[in-house]
């Protein structure tokens, strides 16, 4: 091979190395992007379902007999604690009569109401002032007794 053939190849592999080291440039910011935005978006999911679970949770926790609407906010704030959710203020509303007056089988509604802020692993200007929303309703078993 003579030596004006092989500093044409190496020319040509340097350049290609140029080349791809420019693509990279223009294309990591995208992949950082994107994988950030992914794990706000699955945090975003992970935090929903937790809304969800503690509403159920609540919910199941009320409708025994003699259960009520204290023992219902107290099971969801004991949930979201058990999952490591920031909360504040009134995370939990119970549609009327709520547990404590409600006939057997009526339906009651829980309602948990979490804020994104806070609960994000990324913190983010876009979802800041979004709260998470999750209702779940039952049938109360039995009707709560007078002396309960």
């Amino acid at each position: 091979m003579s030596a004006k053939r092989s500093s044409r190849i190496f020319r040509r592999a340097r350049r290609r190395r140029g080349v791809a080291t420019v693509e990279f440039a223009f294309v990591l910011p995208a992949l950082v992007a994107l994988t950030i935005g992914t794990i706000d978006i699955c945090s975003m999911m992970f935090l929903k379902e937790t809304a969800v679970l503690a509403a159920y949770e609540g919910a199941r926790r009320g409708v025994g007999r003699g259960r009520t609407n204290a023992d219902v906010g107290a099971r969801v704030r004991e949930f979201l604690d058990e999952r490591g959710v920031e909360y504040g203020g009134n995370v939990v509303d119970i549609s009327s009569p709520g547990f404590g007056g409600a006939d057997t089988l009526e339906n009651v509604t829980v309602t948990v109401n979490v804020p994104a802020s806070g609960n994000l692993l990324i913190p983010s200007e876009m979802f800041g002032d979004m709260t998470l929303s999750a209702s779940v309703t039952m049938r109360k078993e039995y009707k709560n007794l007078e002396n309960n």
